[in-house]
């Protein structure tokens, strides 16, 4: 069985092919570091089933796994992320991906999705089942803004805050990945809310996503 790892953290990469390795003995683990290189490497060679984060540095979020599951149709594409949105879960299902774990579920997860799809079936993370669905009624609320008055009003700390709950991570993950405390990542939160007329973290993320500021090169 060959397997497409697509991810940029090493960590992520090695325990992923160090769990195949243990459960299959005829897996073949190929990694990939970016969506460029994964979609070089599907048109290279076949593969059973592919895993793939949705959030990748240099990576426009959605487009490379449009392009992965329009070009490879058929193949069982495993979206492993860090984000916990329902909105992101929704919309890889609907680009085609056939399962979709949270990195906080245990690894074994990943183990039971891929027999999952490779059987034609498809997973959902637990943890994602289990959120609340955001009310998109805010989305019908969201003030008229454009993209250079957003950059031009947040600081970078601010955007960086933003694009991460566009993500779908919560205060207490942003404030970890950023070395921050938790007040003040809320204080960023609010500061956001302040200056651009926003209800709440959800009208946040939705503007994140609207004018696509979810990875670090779109926010700078």
């Amino acid at each position: 069985m060959r397997i497409l790892i697509v991810d940029d953290h090493q960590l992520i990469r090695t325990a992923l092919k160090d769990l195949f390795n243990r459960l299959y003995t005829t897996a073949e683990c190929v990694e990939a570091l970016s969506g460029k290189d994964a979609l070089a490497k599907v048109a290279e060679m076949d593969f059973d089933v592919a895993i793939v984060d949705l959030f990748m540095p240099g990576e426009t979020a959605f487009v490379f796994l449009r392009k992965l599951c329009k070009q490879q149709p058929k193949l069982p594409v495993v979206v492993l992320s860090a984000t916990d949105s329902q909105q992101h879960m929704q919309q890889c299902m609907d680009l085609g991906a056939s399962a979709f774990i949270n990195k906080g579920e245990a690894i074994e997860k990943v183990a039971d999705a891929v027999e999952k799809v490779l059987s034609g079936g498809t997973f959902l993370s637990n943890k994602l089942k289990r959120i609340k669905q955001p009310d998109m009624s805010d989305s019908e609320h969201l003030p008229d803004l454009g993209l250079d008055t957003i950059l031009t009003t947040l600081t970078d700390r601010q955007l960086d805050i933003l694009r991460l709950i566009g993500q779908g991570k919560s205060n207490k993950v942003i404030a970890l990945e950023k070395q921050l405390s938790g007040n003040t990542v809320k204080v960023h939160v609010s500061a956001i809310l302040r200056a651009l007329d926003l209800k709440n973290r959800t009208q946040i993320g939705l503007l994140a996503q609207k004018f696509g500021l979810l990875n670090d090169n779109q926010s700078a």
